[in-house]
């Protein structure tokens, strides 16, 4: 017969005041959150690897474009600079460099998926479940290639989920939770563009989860203020040195784009100094849009010569104008393929496109800086791109088979649909609504007024798995009678 040694005392018994020992409570709460635990070791070392492997970090070919607010304050006509003013700026006070830019990215990935985690839990989804939902914040190839480099799309999702975790804290947002949510969404806009409508959404959000007429009404205002607040800042010091109060100067560059994969210019009314803008091709043999865009080839937006008194913008947006109007059934059709394209399996170009491999750290392999990307490394930290194996080749494997793809991104949207209209789902469904709202349509939005780049797909690859989880444990708790109510304290 053998017999068990009894438990000391002090490990089996509470203390004198009846409360459980320390040690006690940190096992307890370690054991209740193992799974994320685990995936965000796992979030931490493939980014280790990442670190090993592109020292000091990727240098896209958008990025030195980026850089250039460090040393040059004014804001740029291109885009937004947001992710200047916000995060590159002050980082640089500490350190110019590059490796330090890229760093603090990777960290705020973690923190993002730890974020959203913390939310699913205090909706009472399960632990298993709660960490399956962020592993795309934590593992997705793409995204981690966007964090090491010096561009804007990772901050803009780490600002996303910031907004989603303040909204969805509480059932129902306070206005304080409002106005800090909105002050987000707005430097969200300055980072990326493409985030203006999260004020809709959030607006929406709002007046679906608040209680009474004062506890709708007042938080979508304060949230809309807060909105405003940057945006009308950042538009007023744009009016300070260009003259007129916008973000950028980008719209007419972007609606152009979007319409030189179907333009039949034969069907246009156009100026000759206008007619550079038509892309020689033939329907079905065009090239990127971002060429046209861009790129000195010849034609294109880069091509035009204006007399004097005529707006580049103005040209482009009546060349656009123009296309959509007597093609409107040819844009239709553009914007749905390209919707499409973001359930595709694979994350490969399509069609005219032709910028996947940019997402990819196959690409990055012993590569040689350009003249272009040169001084990008050069000028803030000294140090060029290495190449570093077998890390480097380990993450070529990786990408090939870690990332969220498009049935399960499409599976998701289904779900967090279903999750968002079913009356079982509860309280949940206008924080589920908010997530599919923010996830599918900041990917989607690019679509419809410039092209499909797989790196705009990322608001629906990190929320639509977050929407899908949440939107199904509340329909499952509302089934089983126990209700989909929230464990948030504090809630009215």
């Amino acid at each position: 017969m053998t017999t068990t040694a009894p438990r000391s005392p002090a490990a089996s018994s509470p203390r004198p005041d009846g409360r459980t020992p320390r040690s006690a409570r940190l096992r307890a709460l370690a054991a209740d959150h193992a799974p994320f635990l685990g995936a965000l070791a796992l979030g931490v070392v493939v980014r280790l690897v990442v670190l090993a492997a592109f020292p000091p970090a990727i240098m896209v070919s958008d990025a030195p474009s980026y850089l250039r607010f460090v040393g040059d304050t004014t804001p740029s006509v291109e885009r937004p600079d947001g992710y200047g003013l916000f995060f590159l700026l002050p980082l640089s006070l500490v350190r110019d460099d590059v490796a330090l830019f890229v760093g603090v990215q990777h960290v705020l990935g973690l923190a993002a998926a730890t974020g959203l985690y913390a939310v699913l839990r205090r909706w009472g989804v399960g632990r298993w479940w709660a960490a399956v939902a962020v592993l795309p914040l934590l593992l997705d190839a793409m995204l981690l290639v966007l964090e090491h480099g010096p561009l804007s799309d990772a901050f803009f999702v780490h600002l996303l989920v910031l907004a989603m975790v303040l909204l969805g804290w509480r059932r129902r947002p306070t206005p304080g939770v409002a106005l800090a949510a909105g002050l987000v969404m707005g430097a969200s806009v300055l980072v990326r563009q493409v985030g203006t409508p999260l004020v809709l959404a959030g607006v929406v959000f709002c007046l679906l989860a608040g209680a009474g007429l004062r506890g709708r009404v007042l938080p979508a205002a304060l949230l809309v203020v807060g909105f405003v607040l940057p945006v009308g800042a950042y538009a007023a010091w744009y009016h300070s040195t260009w003259g007129t109060y916008a973000l950028s100067g980008i719209g007419g560059t972007s609606a152009y784009m979007r319409t030189t994969t179907f333009v039949d210019c034969d069907l246009l009314d156009l100026e000759p100094y206008a007619e550079v803008l038509c892309p020689p091709e033939p329907v079905g043999e065009r090239r990127d849009p971002t060429d046209y865009g861009w790129y000195e080839i010849g034609v294109g937006a880069t091509a035009l010569e204006l007399p004097p008194g005529v707006a580049r913008d103005d040209v482009l947006r009546d060349f656009a104008r123009q296309a959509i109007s007597a093609q409107p059934g040819d844009y239709v059709r553009t914007v749905l393929r390209d919707v499409a394209l973001g359930f595709d399996p694979y994350r490969v170009d399509r069609y005219e496109y032709s910028t996947a491999f940019k997402w990819q750290f196959v690409s990055y392999v012993d590569r040689t800086p350009t003249p272009w990307t040169e001084p990008g490394f050069a000028e803030h930290g000294g140090v060029q791109q290495q190449t570093h194996q077998p890390w480097a080749d380990l993450l070529v494997a990786y990408e090939r088979v870690v990332y969220v793809g498009g049935p399960l991104v499409l599976l998701s949207l289904v779900l967090g649909v279903v999750g968002a209209v079913h009356r079982r789902a509860g309280p949940a469904r206008p924080y589920v609504l908010l997530l599919v709202l923010c996830g599918f349509g900041l990917s989607v939005l690019p679509d419809l007024t410039t092209q499909f780049v797989w790196r705009y797909q990322l608001p629906a690859v990190v929320l639509l798995p977050v929407a899908a989880v949440l939107g199904v444990s509340a329909v499952r708790r509302g089934r089983r009678g126990a209700g989909a109510g929230v464990v948030a304290p504090g809630d009215a």
